[in-house]
């Protein structure tokens, strides 16, 4: 890991994000048998936490513990998606998005979270750099802002925002896995169609982080997907796409 100013770097972990004056960020390593067992059957990593400062919990070493936060954004992956039994039927190459937000959902569910619905989804991309200048873009991939609206297992009225990737771009065998970004506000008094300042600033700050010497990206299958050419740019312009407020969406696989 590395800090430059408000950029943390974490190389093992393969992304950048920036943390504006006043948050921190927690890495989480998780290097016991018993978490690594644990991480595998749920299926998902934390990677990171990010809090406010003044919520966490300063360690000697100079580092932060964002775990009993009241405000945190959540970095999970979703290793080798086409390793779980949801995505059975569904080839590595075509795994998407959308496929991703269904998990996502159905993982909710399985959590107690209850009258789930979409507000919107936003398209936007995410760019992946170059580990030896921190500056070039070598690749972008599409990415989802999804807005959903659902009560929490205590039964609280909850707005929660999402920025999910199905994407190769940290693995050099083709391997999708899944990213999400995610924050979590009182329905009552969080802002529509997007996340507040700086929640949106942080996610839109996350990059994917390639190593010179791994080499390029194994082929990204961008074919038939919803995005369109202009989806693959760095401009970070989001399009804006609202659903059905309305709809619950119970899935099952």
């Amino acid at each position: 890991m590395q800090e430059d100013d408000s950029t943390s770097q974490s190389m093992s972990d393969k992304f950048n994000i920036t943390v504006p004056d006043g948050w921190v960020i927690q890495h989480v390593y998780s290097t016991d048998t018993i978490t690594l067992l644990e991480e595998m059957m749920q299926g998902s990593r934390l990677l990171a936490r990010i809090c406010l400062q003044d919520q966490a919990i300063a360690n000697i070493e100079g580092t932060y513990d964002c775990e009993d936060s009241d405000e945190s954004i959540y970095i999970q992956q979703y290793p080798n998606l086409a390793d779980q039994p949801e995505f059975a039927a569904i080839a590595n190459s075509n795994i998407r998005n959308e496929n991703l937000l269904e998990y996502l959902i159905m993982k909710l569910q399985k959590l107690g979270y209850n009258e789930i619905s979409i507000l919107s989804n936003t398209n936007m991309t995410i760019n992946v750099i170059n580990s030896d200048t921190n500056k070039t873009i070598v690749a972008v991939v599409p990415t989802n802002l999804v807005q959903m609206r659902y009560n929490s297992p205590n039964s609280t009225d909850t707005r929660g925002y999402f920025m999910l990737a199905a994407t190769n771009a940290t693995s050099n065998l083709g391997i999708i896995s899944g990213y999400s970004l995610s924050y979590e506000g009182n329905a009552a008094t969080s802002p529509s169609s997007f996340p507040p300042e700086p929640i949106l600033s942080i996610f839109k700050s996350f990059e994917f982080v390639k190593e010179a010497r791994e080499g390029g990206l194994a082929a990204l299958n961008v074919e038939d997907n919803d995005y369109g050419n202009e989806a693959f740019n760095s401009t970070r312009r989001p399009t804006l796409y609202h659903e059905d407020p309305t709809v619950s969406f119970p899935w099952s696989w």
